[in-house]
Order: structure tokens, then C-alpha cells, then sequence
């Protein structure tokens, strides 16, 4: 796939949309939370083929290098008002209505979901992300083998981390990236043709 093979994307925000092409955000916050229950349970996720695990785990690994990249990024920050939560235009990226609760980014506070990048600069503060990738992969080798990982507290900052991360790549392409619905269906160029946008 373009990003994960011989052709590099440099653009960050291209990533974002590269990765929410490959699984949308409602996929990738349960896939997820069940590698982190897997992983304290030492039972072995099979929901999905080992290879399949592998290829989502080097995808969110892209991620946090994109988001890594954009930490001392602005973009179209806001200050967030419960309107904009009520209209799936900000954040959702389908026009069925159906998904936008899965685009509904449930981990970020109201301020966090103003100014996404922020997410960015403050979770990389905290934890360099070498840190990071390693316990994202450290997740999916524990939720891949029957041996549990120690430390529910780690575990569940690790969930918690990479959802918010996600959460705010996800609003970062949707405002800066052209990845919304309503930028989809409504941008028309001057022919009267629907502006392209990365499909979600």
C-alpha cells in the first residue's frame, strides 16, 4: 500500500488520510481497545490473521511518526463549542449518517478537539516516541501470544494515548485535509466537479 512500501509520503497530513483510507476511525479505536484487552488477559486475538495485526501495527506506527512530525504545527485550531459536536460536518468524514458516531471523537476533551495539534505536542512531551512505538508494539505482541502483559495502568495509558493521538490525527485531516463529508460533497471547483478528496 502507498506508504507502507517503496513509495514514501512526506506530507504528514497525507498520511492521515492514508490512514484513515486504510481503516476508519471507528475501526481503529476497536481494534485498539481489543489488543489492549488481549493483552491483559493473555488471551490471543483472532479476530483478525497475525499478518493482517502486523500491517495495522506498522500503520499506526506511521501515525505517530506523522503526528510526531506536526507537533509544533497550528493548523485551523478553534476553540470548540458543543455546536460543533452536534454537526458531523467538523468531524465526520461520510456522508451516511450511520458512521458519524464512529468518527465521533470520544477520547478528546473540548479543548483538545479545538486544537488537535496540541494533542500532538503534549502526548510527544510527555513520552518521547520511541516510547510510544515500542509500547504500541509491545500491545500487539502481547495481544498475538497467549503471555499477558503486567501493569493495568500501562496498558490502559498506552489505549488511551494512541486514541487521543488518532482521535486528533482524525480532526487534523478533517479540517486541514480536505477529509470531511461536508468538504467532499460540497466544495465544487469551478467546472462544477466535486473537488478530489482522500476517500475514509
Amino acid at each position: 500500500m502507498r506508504g507502507w512500501g517503496r513509495e514514501g509520503i512526506t506530507d504528514p497530513i497525507e498520511v492521515f488520510a492514508e490512514i484513515f483510507s486504510y481503516m476508519d476511525m471507528g475501526g481503529w479505536r476497536r481494534l485498539i481497545t481489543k489488543m489492549a484487552a488481549h493483552a491483559l488477559s493473555g488471551s490471543i486475538y483472532r479476530r483478525r490473521a497475525p499478518g493482517d495485526v502486523l500491517v495495522d501495527m506498522k500503520v499506526v506506527r506511521s501515525a505517530l511518526m506523522a503526528a510526531y512530525a506536526l507537533q509544533g504545527a497550528t493548523g485551523k485550531d478553534r476553540a470548540a463549542t458543543g455546536q460543533d459536536l452536534c454537526c458531523p460536518g467538523s468531524y465526520g468524514t461520510d456522508k451516511d449518517q450511520r458512521r458519524h458516531w464512529d468518527d465521533f471523537p470520544r477520547n478528546l476533551s473540548f479543548k483538545e478537539y479545538g486544537h488537535p495539534y496540541r494533542v500532538f505536542k503534549k502526548r510527544f512531551r510527555k513520552r518521547p516516541l520511541s516510547h510510544w512505538i515500542n509500547d504500541w508494539e509491545q500491545l500487539v505482541a502481547a495481544a498475538l501470544s497467549p503471555c499477558h502483559l503486567d501493569g493495568e495502568r500501562l496498558v490502559l495509558r498506552t489505549r488511551t494515548g494512541l486514541l487521543k493521538l488518532l482521535e486528533a490525527a482524525h480532526v487534523a485531516w478533517t479540517r486541514d485535509g480536505n477529509g470531511g463529508f461536508a468538504k467532499q460533497y460540497s466544495a465544487q471547483q469551478s467546472n462544477g466537479q466535486t473537488k478530489p478528496a482522500p476517500a475514509s
